[in-house]
C-alpha cells in the first residue's frame, strides 16, 4: 500500500491505496474554505497552521485504519509541486518524518499530475494518449498525455485562470469563497427565475486572436467596471437579480471561451490526422456542470470519448496522488 499526502493549497489530505489493484482504501479531507472565505481568498499562512493541526489528526485515522501499524506500506507519495510553498513543506515535513522513522521511500509527485490521474481513483488500468483540459484556480492548461510519463502542454493562459476568474467575480460581489460553486449556483437560480436575455453580455476574450491560449483578466476586468458602473447609478449591487445577471452573463462568456479555443484545438488535431479519441476535463473548477455539458456536446460533435472525474474528486485531495 501506498499513503499519500496533499497540501499543495487549502485542503489537508490523505489516503492509502493499493498498489496492485489501485484501490483507494481510505481517504480522508479537511477544508478550509470556511475559514478562508472570511478573507475572499486563501490565506497562505493560516492556511500552513491549518496544515499542522489537521494533517497529524488525519494520519492518526490512517493509522487506526491500519491496526496502528505502518509496516504494510511500501512507499510514501507526497505532493511536492506546484503550490504554497508554506503550505506544501507541511506535507513534505510529514512525508520525511514517516519515510524516516518506517525506512520506506518517499514518492515526490506534482500535483498537475496529480490532477489527470483523478481519473483512474479505483480504476486498474489508464486510458493513454489523452488529451485534457486542466481548470483550477491557478492553472488552465490544455495537456496532451501520450503515456504515463511523456506529458507536454499545449496551451495555457495568458494571465488570469479560469477558476481564479470566478474566485474574483464572487469576491466583487461580496458572495465568499470559492467562487466557483457559487457562481454557478447564483447563475442556475437566475435562469429559473428571470429571463435569460436580461442577463449583462460581456466581451468574448481574444475574439479574433488565432492563437491557441486562454485569457480572463479582459473578463475580469470588465465584471468590474459592470460592477462599479450599476453602482455609480444607485443600482443594489447586492439583490438576487443583479448577481444574478454578472454570474450567468460571466460563467457563459467563460465558458464560451473555454470552448471556443477548444473547438480551435480539436479542428487543429483533425487536420493533422490524429483526431483526439479520448478528451478529459480534470481540476476543481471541471465540477462546474455548464462547463461540463458544453464539452460533452463538443466531444460528440467531433467523436470523442469525454472522460469526467467524479465530483468528490475534482478539487485537491490525497487520493489522486496515491
Amino acid at each position: 500500500m501506498i499513503l499519500s499526502i496533499e497540501s499543495s493549497c487549502d485542503d489537508s489530505s490523505i489516503a492509502i491505496t493499493e498498489i496492485s489493484s489501485s484501490k483507494l482504501l481510505f481517504h480522508r479531507k479537511i477544508s478550509q474554505e470556511q475559514i478562508h472565505s472570511t478573507y475572499g481568498g486563501v490565506v497562505p499562512e493560516i492556511a500552513s497552521r491549518l496544515h499542522a493541526q489537521e494533517l497529524p489528526r488525519i494520519l492518526y485515522e490512517a493509522k487506526r485504519f491500519l491496526n496502528d501499524s505502518f509496516s504494510s506500506l511500501k512507499a510514501i507519495a507526497v505532493t511536492t509541486e506546484p503550490g504554497l510553498n508554506i503550505t506544501l513543506i507541511e506535507g513534505l515535513m510529514m512525508a520525511k518524518a514517516l519515510a524516516f522513522s518506517t525506512k520506506i521511500p518517499i514518492i515526490s509527485i506534482n500535483h498537475l499530475k496529480g490532477h489527470i490521474y483523478s481519473l483512474f481513483i479505483n480504476q486498474p488500468k489508464s486510458t493513454f494518449p489523452l488529451s485534457i483540459l486542466l481548470v483550477s484556480g491557478g492553472h488552465t492548461l490544455i495537456i496532451e498525455a501520450k503515456n504515463s510519463t511523456e506529458m507536454s502542454i499545449v496551451a495555457k493562459s495568458m494571465d488570469d485562470s479560469f477558476g481564479e476568474s470566478f474566485d474574483k467575480v464572487s469576491k466583487m460581489l461580496s458572495m465568499g469563497y470559492p467562487g466557483g460553486p457559487i457562481v454557478e449556483k447564483i447563475a442556475q437560480e437566475y435562469i429559473q427565475t428571470y429571463s435569460i436575455e436580461s442577463a449583462f453580455n460581456f466581451p468574448l476574450p481574444l475574439r479574433n486572436s488565432k492563437e491557441l491560449a486562454f485569457s480572463f483578466s479582459g473578463l475580469k476586468n470588465a465584471v468590474r467596471m459592470k460592477i462599479l458602473e450599476s453602482q455609480e447609478i444607485g443600482t443594489d449591487i447586492s439583490s438576487d437579480e443583479f448577481r444574478g445577471k454578472i454570474c450567468y452573463g460571466f460563467q457563459s462568456i467563460a465558458c464560451d471561451h473555454l470552448l471556443i479555443q477548444l473547438k480551435k484545438y480539436f479542428q487543429i488535431k483533425k487536420e493533422c490526422g490524429n483526431p483526439i479519441k479520448h478528451f478529459a476535463i480534470v481540476g476543481g473548477a471541471s465540477a462546474n456542470n455548464h462547463l461540463r455539458n458544453k464539452i460533452f456536446k463538443l466531444c460528440n460533435d467531433f467523436q470523442a470519448k469525454l472522460l469526467l472525474t467524479p465530483l468528490e474528486f475534482c478539487s485537491d485531495n490525497a487520493a489522486m496522488i496515491g
